[in-house]
Parts: structure tokens; sequence; C-alpha cells
């Protein structure tokens, strides 16, 4: 677990150790900074706060938890601070489930399976919500457990997998109003 070594190896005073850090995360960090800011230039000010705020709590860091949904956890709340000082966070609401058909998810994953699916993706993100373009991809692109999510987000596990199931389905509705536009001018 190299994390570990460049821990234990900044807590000794090797600061440069930390830029192996930055370089593993901050992509990632800025992505989901980025999803829930909207914004490129607030997105890299959340990234660079929350890495001040991880070389800070850095003895902190217990080995409990994997070192990215720690990271995350303080990239998502800092983010939400930042949200919260520009007056235009609302509360999660208590989400609940929609039905989404078989048909309807093969068909989905027959339209990703083109050469361009990543811009696809990303185009189709950035229409989501915040919240719902934060959740999938966390879930999808870093590959987060449900209970890595619950414990950036301090969400319930039912209400993330509920929000998952509904980010999908809008995901879904969002890409197909993008694949009708393109088969159109096409034609």
């Amino acid at each position: 677990m190299e994390e570990r070594k460049w821990i234990d190896q900044i807590l000794a005073g090797d600061t440069q150790s930390f830029s192996c850090l930055i370089a593993k995360y901050e992509k990632m960090a800025y992505t989901l900074a980025f999803r829930l800011m909207g914004n490129k230039e607030e997105a890299e000010e959340v990234t660079q706060d929350a890495f001040i705020k991880v070389y800070g709590a850095l003895d902190t860091f217990k080995f409990e938890s994997k070192f990215s949904t720690w990271l995350y956890r303080i990239v998502y709340r800092t983010a939400l601070t930042a949200l919260r000082q520009q007056k235009i966070f609302t509360d999660y609401d208590e989400a609940r489930p929609e039905e989404l058909t078989e048909d309807e998810m093969d068909s989905a994953s027959s339209l990703l399976e083109r050469n361009d699916r990543r811009e696809i993706i990303s185009n189709v993100l950035k229409i989501l919500s915040s919240d719902e373009a934060m959740l999938l991809t966390l879930f999808y692109l870093e590959e987060c457990s449900i209970e890595d999510i619950r414990q950036i987000t301090d969400l319930t596990v039912s209400n993330i997998k509920v929000k998952l199931f509904r980010a999908r389905k809008h995901f879904y509705e969002k890409l197909q109003q993008i694949m009708r536009t393109e088969t159109m001018s096409l034609l």
C-alpha cells in the first residue's frame, strides 16, 4: 500500500511525498469537485482547499478506510461548504424508487457501445444535477462501493441506492435525448 508509505514519510517530515498523493488523486478530486460545483475555477479552488485540509489532517488518518474514501469525503465536504457559502446549496430530499424496464436498460447499454462513449457520458453527466453526477462518478468511474459513498456523503445506504437508481434513470433519459438529437442531425 503505497499511500501508507507516503503518509508515513510525510508525517516524518518529507513534504515531497505529499506531491505523490496529489499526483495520484488530483484528477479524481477535481472531477468530484467539478461535479458538485459545476464551474472549473470553483472546482480548482475546492480541490486546492481540500488538499490543504488533507495535509493538515494527515496525522488523523488511521487507515480504517481507504485513503481515497477519506480524501473524497474531504473534497465532498469542502465543496458543500463552498456551495453553502454561495447560498445555492439545497438539502437532499429523500428519494423514492422509480421503475426502469429491462428493455430500457438494454437499449441504453447498446447506445453506449459507440466509439465516442466517454464523450457522450461526460456530456450527459454535465446535464444531470450535481448530486446525481457526483454519485454516478463515484460509483461507476471511481468504482467506490456503496459503503465508501456512505462514508463520503453521510447519506444512508438505502438513500444512496435510491438516488443511484434515480440518477441512472435520469442518465438514461438524457442519453436518449442526446441520441435522438444526434440521429436527427444525421438525417
